[in-house]
């Protein structure tokens, strides 16, 4: 066996524990310096991203708020250079409450930040949103405000506005250039008008608003009417009511009947030699004579009393002339042969002339009140085919007539069609009309972005159109169905309803208010918000305030006792209000 046996070291290969253990120490102080200098570098970067991140956002928070500021000042109507200046004013002073890291404000004076102004289209044919910037893009629907931190060099001068770091200087980085910008432009609508079509929306083009508006206002607007419609006349009725003349048959006279009285005039040769009047009160006169002309009514008991029959004689023959016998009264207008202009016939017409009482078809004492009692002319025709033939089935062209106040309603769509035209923000618009033929409300167009096909439609229909009824709740209930299942899903969606009356009318058991109250409780619950416009005294304000303030809507209240141009203007008024009061929203421009 051997024996194994250790040689000692060489003296220069032998250390001691406490040599070993200094040398190890030594190693990780120099780590550890090492280790702490990136610390401190890894910490100091860490503190200027920060500074850099916060700097950012407020910037960002600023620019935010100032484009949405901006935007509220874009008007397509107004001036453009005076939009700019304002907007311009909106973004620096909104900005201006902003702090952005080492400045107490932002400010978007030059070098420091910019407002550029542009217009952004749709084009139906591609799908595509087309996005144009400057002067030529007038009338503006967008604005890009931006701020930023950069050195501006101007070849003589350096104006260093970037960001100043912490300890970016130790690493050759004193500052950091900047920039934020945000665009603001209008969020997409989709509105449905909900509209009051019933018939008393020709109110105002009636005799029975004399004692609001003033005979003149009214007889006015019939003529315009009248004009509207071609200035039509039928037989020998001029436009404005007279007395009938009715030519003899068997007798050479014309007899001209004034109510009470009447006017005889020989047309051929012989003379009149006697007449006999008959009374509404079944009595009778009698005269005799030999005259050419003369003018004949009741006396004593019989003065005044309405003569519904004159007897002249010529010395040969009598003819009877009997005023209430409707073929008499046609061969005085000149109608026999005349075709009626509208469903019906030329005797309704008569009788709502001649009519004397409440109890009889078509009286009007609005007629009377007015001075034509028992008179024949286009200003009563029209009349009563406003008041008593308003549907399009009745009289089918009075859609071209200045009917009002649904004229002033058509004139107010107009403005907000072409508001929304103007600023080219890709609102879709519906049209709901109450009420329908059925009874319900009718959905007369979808959501579109044809605005010129929406504004042949609500020109083409008539007050009472499809009917007479006020039936709130329909046109809503079809409004709303529309936005729920077709509007997009990232529009503002909203409902404009307007009327000139009182609910009368049900689709529901429930009463015609309580259902057009459901019908908000239903917009509201689908997010869509009603703005309501009651029209003339008769409108039920209380109701039309309600239903705005279920939906977080607005009420306007267009008074009436007022004359058309007045409410004519003030509805133009109030339609561009809700044209122009629009949500905003920030966008990112490809």
């Amino acid at each position: 066996m051997k024996t194994l046996s250790f040689r000692n070291p060489p003296d220069d290969l032998v250390c001691s524990s406490n040599q070993l253990g200094n040398r190890r120490g030594g190693v990780i102080i120099v780590m550890s310096a090492a280790m702490m200098v990136m610390i401190l570098a890894m910490a100091a970067f860490s503190l200027d991203v920060g500074w850099i991140s916060l700097t950012k956002a407020q910037m960002q928070n600023a620019v935010d708020a100032g484009a949405l500021a901006a935007a509220m000042e874009l008007n397509p109507y107004a001036n453009q250079e005076d939009v700019e200046a304002a907007a311009r004013q909106a973004a620096g002073e909104i900005a201006a409450l902003h702090r952005a890291g080492d400045k107490r404000s932002v400010s978007l004076t030059a070098g420091n930040g910019n407002v550029e102004f542009g217009r952004q289209t749709y084009d139906p044919d591609t799908g595509e949103t087309i996005f144009d910037w400057g002067p030529d893009a007038r009338p503006y629907n967008m604005v890009k405000v931006t701020a930023e931190k950069r050195k501006i060099e101007t070849g003589v001068t350096t104006d260093d506005r970037r960001l100043p770091l912490f300890f970016g200087p130790v690493i050759g980085q004193p500052k950091a250039p900047l920039e934020a910008h945000a665009i603001a432009t209008f969020q997409p609508r989709d509105i449905v008008l909900v509209l009051d079509y019933s018939a008393s929306m020709n109110d105002d083009s009636e005799l029975r608003s004399i004692g609001t508006l003033g005979q003149d206002a009214i007889e006015d607007n019939i003529y315009q009417m009248w004009q509207d419609l071609g200035s039509p006349t039928y037989g020998n009725m001029g436009f404005w009511p007279d007395w009938v003349t009715v030519p003899g048959q068997d007798v050479d006279f014309d007899v001209t009947w004034k109510s009470d009285e009447v006017y005889v005039q020989k047309t051929g040769s012989r003379k009149i030699r006697a007449i006999y009047l008959e009374y509404a009160n079944g009595r009778y006169d009698y005269w005799t004579m030999n005259r050419n002309s003369g003018t004949w009514k009741g006396s004593g008991s019989n003065n005044g009393q309405r003569i519904t029959s004159a007897w002249v004689n010529d010395g040969n023959e009598w003819e009877e002339f009997d005023f209430y016998r409707n073929s008499t009264i046609r061969r005085g207008l000149g109608l026999n042969g005349v075709n009626y202009p509208s469903s019906g016939d030329w005797d309704d017409f008569i009788e709502y002339c001649r009519s004397h009482s409440n109890n009889m078809p078509w009286y009007d004492g609005d007629v009377y009140s007015a001075g034509y009692r028992r008179k024949f002319g286009m200003l009563t025709l029209i009349n009563f085919w406003n008041k008593n033939k308003p549907k399009h089935s009745q009289t089918p062209d009075l859609w071209r007539a200045s009917q009002q106040p649904i004229t002033a309603l058509k004139d107010a769509c107009d403005i907000l069609l072409d508001y929304l035209v103007a600023v080219a923000a890709e609102d879709q618009v519906g049209l709901s009309i109450y009420t329908a033929a059925d009874s319900h409300g009718l959905l007369e167009s979808g959501l579109t972005r044809d605005y010129g096909l929406l504004k042949t439609i609500s020109r083409q229909r008539q007050a009472g159109h499809y009917h007479t009824n006020t039936n709130i709740g329909a046109g809503m209930n079809k409004g709303r169905i529309e936005l729920e299942n077709n509007a997009r899903p990232k529009a503002y969606r909203m409902m404009v309803l307007m009327t000139d009356g009182l609910a009368n009318m049900s689709s529901t058991g429930a009463s015609p208010r309580d259902y057009a109250i459901d019908e908000a409780q239903y917009a509201a619950a689908s997010g869509i918000k009603i703005m309501t416009i009651s029209l003339g005294a008769g409108a039920d304000t209380g109701l039309m305030q309600q239903i705005a303030d279920i939906t977080g809507g607005k009420h306007f209240n267009v008074p009436g006792g007022q004359g058309v141009a007045q409410y004519t203007e003030q509805l133009k008024e109030t339609f561009a209000t809700i044209a122009s009061s629009r949500p905003l929203k920030l966008i990112e421009v490809p």
